[in-house]
């Protein structure tokens, strides 16, 4: 799961390298993600659908205490639930996600998801949404959100599935403005591990067949162009979604995983 630094490659855009050419690409794309992604309404209604699911995944007792949402983009997890945002702090390596994500977080900070800006045990739940893929070192990020985690404290990630569904898009997509060479699709069997080492997995959930593609991208192709997708269409997607998810053989094509677990003593 750890990737050699000297594996990572250059953005094209600005030559810089790793996690420099990381916070580029974020910064980049931080207005579509704004203008297109979280504000059209089919898509809005996706991601909302998409983080609602995380939070309903963690205890009553960890999302009533501080939550760190651990490279939170454009603070959407406030916007989802305003009621909570006092109590998030949002964490992102780019700075124009953060100015952006201050609008909708109690507090939000540029740091490095591999070197948390914070002190052991300060959080009752860490919500890591498309984050690891991201990350240079996924291991590294994995024992920081444990490090920052109370006794018992929960974590839930949502990240990439590397599936017969999701190898070519994610590699065609590698070669357009909004994701760096580095950006992959995770091994489900080789992430759940590598969560174990620190976390008492509860729940594995596979996610994104139809709806993902059709609803959440439009910053990438804007299906509601063509096709009458409204957020009524995207609510039915997803619902049939959540049942592909459910079905034996089939689940496991899912272009994104959800992965719920409790820090080990």
């Amino acid at each position: 799961m750890p990737k050699d630094v000297t594996e990572m490659g250059k953005c094209e855009k600005c030559g810089r390298e790793w996690k420099e050419a990381e916070v580029c690409v974020q910064d980049r794309v931080s207005e579509d993600y704004e203008e297109k992604r979280y504000l059209l309404p089919h898509s809005r209604c996706y991601h909302t659908r998409w983080t609602q699911r995380m939070v309903e995944m963690l205890s009553p007792k960890a999302v009533e205490g501080r939550i760190l949402d651990n490279g939170c983009g454009n603070g959407i997890l406030g916007f989802v639930y305003p009621e909570m945002k006092e109590r998030i702090t949002g964490l992102d390596i780019s700075p124009m996600m953060i100015e952006k994500a201050k609008l909708r977080l109690g507090e939000a900070l540029v740091g490095d998801s591999e070197n948390l800006p914070f002190e052991d045990g300060t959080f009752s739940a860490v919500v890591a949404r498309s984050l690891l893929h991201h990350l240079p070192d996924p291991r590294r990020g994995i024992e920081e959100m444990a490090r920052v985690l109370a006794p018992g404290g929960e974590m839930v990630i949502a990240d990439t599935n590397k599936s017969v569904l999701s190898e070519l898009p994610r590699k065609i997509a590698n070669h357009g403005e909004h994701f760096s060479d580095d950006h992959r699709n995770m091994n489900a069997n080789e992430l759940v591990r590598e969560i174990s080492r620190k976390f008492e997995v509860k729940n594995v959930e596979f996610f994104g067949y139809i709806a993902y593609p059709l609803c959440g991208f439009p910053d990438l192709i804007d299906f509601s162009k063509y096709l009458p997708i409204t957020p009524d269409v995207t609510e039915k997607l997803v619902d049939f979604d959540r049942l592909i998810g459910k079905i034996p053989g089939l689940r496991r094509l899912g272009w994104g995983m959800f992965v719920h677990g409790v820090k080990r003593d």
